[in-house]
């Protein structure tokens, strides 16, 4: 078992245990009218502890994954930016046509911005699975401004950009309460 789920676990077995001793408190207080209530409310606030650590353990436990794709996501995409960075030097040092700008500067603007988006506990995977094809793109922009393969496959970056883009708008969109 993990650190994480022993800490849990610890603190899951910590509260049950305070559960268990208010238990036996309202138990002897019964007949005892006064040190009943105060028991009684003891244990009641005790559940409620409970059951609101209970509540947060799935999310508890995915956190160390959930970091792991966050740092995956952030230096992927930055470094997806400084390769874009990079190529728009190369168009200015190799003399090359500056229509490739076109190209290049909605990438690095594009993975500049995907390198602060915030990763939740619940869609971590997909951001992170998302970053394979935002290596796939830059790989492709690389090859395609070099003139290593031929600019059609302009038409796939596009194929794999919009979606990408899209799923980011969406998520934005949905995050600040607005309905798509």
């Amino acid at each position: 078992m993990g650190s994480t789920e022993q800490e849990i676990a610890r603190r899951f077995a910590e509260l049950q245990q305070r559960v268990g001793e208010r238990r036996t408190r309202v138990l002897r207080a019964v007949g005892d009218e006064d040190r009943f209530a105060a028991g009684y409310a003891e244990l009641v606030k005790a559940v409620g502890e409970l059951v609101e650590y209970d509540t947060t353990i799935p999310q508890r436990l995915a956190e160390p994954a959930r970091q792991l794709s966050e740092r995956i996501v952030r230096w992927s995409w930055r470094g997806q930016a400084a390769v874009a960075a990079v190529m728009v030097v190369l168009v200015f040092a190799l003399d090359m046509s500056g229509g490739w700008l076109l190209l290049l500067l909605p990438h690095l603007l594009g993975t500049l911005g995907g390198s602060f988006q915030k990763v939740d506990a619940g869609d971590h995977m997909t951001r992170r699975y998302a970053t394979l094809a935002v290596h796939v793109v830059g790989v492709l922009v690389v090859l395609v401004t070099l003139s290593v393969i031929s600019a059609w496959f302009i038409v796939l970056i596009l194929f794999i950009w919009v979606p990408l883009f899209g799923s980011f708008v969406e998520d934005a969109d949905k995050k600040k309460g607005g309905s798509r």
